[in-house]
């Protein structure tokens, strides 16, 4: 339970403050921004919900996780950097949270910008903690190669991790870059953290299967 509260702790304070300004919100609440600011809105009692919602099912889901994973013996190799994913995830909501609110109280933040900002501090932190995964079903590059053989997982997420870390700072750059680029160099990362780890994975099984 202790290793919980924090996050726990950060859902609360989301829904109370949100509760509290809830009053003083305008009925239609930003959620959704594009090039030239908000264009999306729902009614704030619907976004309250969905944003909530959304932060708790996931937070309950990645706890969850361990409990049910057929390999869940290998959780406890890998705990600190499993748990440290979960509370970025939740802190990532928070400050979303946060700052959705405080836009539709007024105040000019410039979301885009620090959405950007934090989705590449999430790689950063992803990345990092990558590389100590253990095999299991839900968390990680969960190919079938590197199911198969501890080998092929650990450097399928050693490289992985190297390629998160590289994507969340090509993400930061974007922050300092015209935003027609924004889209090409988010392709770019999404594209790099998911097929080349996999072709790695294959690979690597392909190179032990000749050798066999």
């Amino acid at each position: 339970m202790k290793k919980h509260l924090l996050s726990i702790i950060l859902i609360a304070i989301s829904a109370a403050t949100w509760l509290v300004c809830f009053p003083s919100l305008p009925e239609q609440v930003p959620v959704h921004w594009g090039a030239d600011g908000a264009d999306g809105y729902q009614p704030k009692a619907m976004a309250f919900f969905t944003l909530h919602a959304l932060m708790i099912g996931i937070y309950l889901f990645m706890t969850a996780i361990p409990k049910i994973d057929p390999k869940k013996k290998n959780y406890k190799y890998f705990s600190k950097a499993y748990y440290v994913t979960n509370l970025s995830i939740v802190i990532l909501f928070f400050i979303i949270n946060m700052l959705i609110l405080l836009t539709s109280l007024g105040y000019d933040i410039p979301m885009k910008s620090l959405a950007v900002l934090l989705v590449g501090l999430l790689f950063l932190v992803i990345g990092n903690y990558m590389q100590q995964a253990k095999q299991n079903f839900f968390f990680g590059i969960r190919t079938p190669w590197a199911l198969m053989d501890e080998t092929n997982w650990r450097k399928t997420h050693r490289l992985g991790g190297r390629l998160f870390m590289i994507g969340g700072v090509m993400i930061l750059l974007t922050f300092f870059l015209p935003a027609n680029y924004e889209m090409y160099i988010m392709f770019s990362v999404v594209a790099m953290v998911s097929v080349i780890p996999m072709a790695y994975s294959y690979l690597l099984f392909r190179k032990i299967d000749n050798q066999g």
